[in-house]
């Protein structure tokens, strides 16, 4: 089987739990790590058995051997890392948010067709076997109609850096939001009539996020989003006949449906799984090997469409900050 040989950009947590993975991926070869300290990417090619480490990410792009350039450094740097991969001919597979905003995601990736060049957003949710199972179930009307959805998603990790610097494009809505917004588009779609946020705020960035839509066709949305303390991680949809609970909107664990007495129906449970980041990476690899531009789990229409909400979500955060 062929296999596209990939190297990583930054050598944070991210990133060894995404090298950890790709061992394991039949069609992804690692074979590089670059950072921008040498000794830390000595570290980490030694713990994870890299044959190549780099101290910078430009003598990483250099190499010929690297078909896929996988980017797990923070949000602000996307942007400038995605296109300099391009610009060096290296297909890029980008952690989320794909960008800061939605007119560099349109840049990225109208450079990336111009250059004929695979680039994608490694957004996990949509690659993993439940999402399908979510979507065939707006699809069935097993609940009815949908009249209203709920998720939310915290972690306490306010203590990392990162999170609480907004240059660093850190703040609930960049770190975890993505999330709930994508469990919600499964079901909805992007095409609400209102939108309206609430925030808690610390250090220029918000805390705590929640989140208020409504659709014209009557579905309410709530979603809450943490960078402060654990939150029970679901994600429910409310029907006329009955609702759905999915637990984690992070990494789907189980679908569970009930009827009008609570009484659970059906119960779909996630497959054994490595990580859960082996779905996309097989994606990616897969489109690469095909020579497609792009995955079809996440087109790059569906790229966009995301960062242009992210960026209503965000514009109306700033406002209270």
């Amino acid at each position: 089987m062929s296999k596209v040989k990939t190297g990583i950009l930054g050598a944070g947590h991210m990133s060894g739990k995404i090298m950890h993975t790709m061992h394991e991926v039949k069609s992804i070869m690692p074979v590089a790590i670059a950072s921008r300290s040498k000794e830390r990417a000595e570290k980490f090619a030694k713990k994870y058995k890299l044959e190549k480490s780099y101290g910078s990410y430009i003598e990483m792009l250099k190499d010929p051997e690297i078909d896929l350039v996988y980017i797990a450094t923070p949000p602000s740097e996307h942007f400038n890392q995605m296109k300099m991969c391009l610009e060096m001919g290296k297909a890029v597979f980008c952690e989320k948010p794909f960008t800061m905003t939605a007119q560099e995601a349109e840049e990225i990736l109208k450079f990336a067709e111009e250059k004929n060049i695979f680039a994608g957003e490694a957004m996990w949710t949509r690659y993993m076997p439940l999402y399908k199972e979510v979507q065939k179930l707006r699809d069935s009307e097993e609940i009815g109609i949908i009249t209203a959805i709920t998720a939310n998603l915290g972690y306490p990790v306010w203590e990392r850096a990162r999170v609480h610097t907004p240059e660093l494009g850190g703040g609930a809505l960049f770190d975890v939001g993505i999330y709930p917004l994508t469990f919600v588009d499964v079901i909805a779609g992007m095409d609400y009539s209102v939108l309206h946020t609430v925030i808690c705020k610390s250090c220029g960035v918000d805390q705590v996020s929640a989140i208020i839509m409504s659709y014209p066709s009557g579905i309410v949305v709530s979603m809450l989003n943490s960078i402060t303390g654990p939150s029970d991680r679901q994600g429910i949809i409310y029907g006329t006949e009955g609702y759905a609970i999915v637990e984690n909107v992070n990494n789907y664990e189980s679908i569970r449906v009930y009827n009008k007495e609570h009484q659970c129906t059906r119960e779909i449970l996630q497959p054994e799984q490595i990580s859960g980041y082996e779905y996309e990476l097989e994606a990616a690899a897969k489109a690469v090997l095909a020579g497609q531009k792009e995955c079809e789990e996440m087109p790059h229409s569906e790229i966009i469409k995301m960062m242009k909400v992210m960026e209503d979500i965000h514009m109306d955060i700033k406002k209270q900050i």
